[in-house]
């Protein structure tokens, strides 16, 4: 099943593009489609710098960064479909930056994977000894 969703998208994003051509021409597209690209790729540094930035402030304060991470997370997998060719694809990678909704998504997943693990909820403490060896 999930491989003929993929096919379906595929077609779909295909016969978009081919739209877009014969209504637009095949110009018009390209460079569409090559500035969502080179958004994105920009998108993925940008993000992927912010979200090291907002990690170490966070365990620095001693929290744990769950958050900040699935945001960071969401915003490259914004930042991918940016990359892939296609107009539905950046439609939904577009839908994806916006704060509020990718806030929300990070906050759900965050959710079910404590409700999938309980145990990981809070930090884990080791402890135990050791010796420095020379």
């Amino acid at each position: 099943m999930p491989l003929l969703l993929m096919l379906g998208f595929i077609a779909l994003e295909a016969w978009i593009v081919t739209q877009a051509v014969h209504r637009f021409g095949g110009g018009w597209v390209l460079a569409a489609l090559l500035a969502t690209a080179v958004g994105g790729v920009l998108l993925i540094q940008r993000q992927g710098l912010r979200t090291i930035r907002e990690v170490q402030m966070s365990t620095a304060r001693g929290e744990l960064p769950t958050v900040a991470l699935l945001e960071g997370m969401v915003a490259l997998m914004a930042g991918l479909l940016l990359i892939v060719p296609g107009f539905v694809s950046d439609l939904i990678g577009l839908s994806l930056l916006l704060v509020g909704l990718r806030k929300r998504l990070a906050t759900r997943i965050g959710d079910g994977m404590a409700k999938a693990r309980p145990d990981l909820k809070q930090p884990v403490t080791l402890e135990g000894e050791y010796q420095r060896r020379k």
